[in-house]
């Protein structure tokens, strides 16, 4: 049995739910986790969450930000700081915050941190439009 739950500070987005094969965006790149993984922790970058529920054809996706993910035996356990699923993308709002934050990448001075904040804003909003194109 191969269980995937994902947590946000928000809310259980998946809990317990048999898959058959989970990727992530890890921080260093996609990693892909089949049943009977060896236990493995890594950090997660944004990008798209994609899993496969025992049973069915269809790919599950999601936009994942930052966070960590846990193959353990049982399954993939990972905390995220934020999930946004197919249905709750709004591409104009996305794509308007591709363009301000574009914008204020080009045209202020940042600290590191704003900086740092403005590209993970840049990534999420992305991400999505990608999630709902492809």
């Amino acid at each position: 049995m191969f269980k995937l739950n994902v947590l946000t500070p928000e809310r259980k987005a998946v809990f317990d739910i048999d898959v058959t094969e989970v990727s992530v965006p890890a921080y260093s790149g996609e990693m892909t986790f089949l049943p009977g993984h060896a236990p493995f922790i890594t950090t997660l970058g944004t990008g798209i969450l994609k899993y496969k529920v025992k049973g069915q054809e269809k790919a599950f996706k999601a936009v994942l930000s930052w966070g960590y993910c846990e193959v353990v035996p049982q399954g993939v356990n990972v905390l995220a700081e934020f999930i946004q699923t197919p249905e709750e993308v709004v591409v104009e709002n996305s794509q308007k915050q591709i363009q301000m934050t574009e914008k204020k990448l080009v045209s202020e001075i940042l600290s590191d941190e704003d900086y740092k904040f403005q590209m993970n804003e840049l990534e999420k909003a992305k991400a999505a439009v990608n999630l709902v194109k492809y």
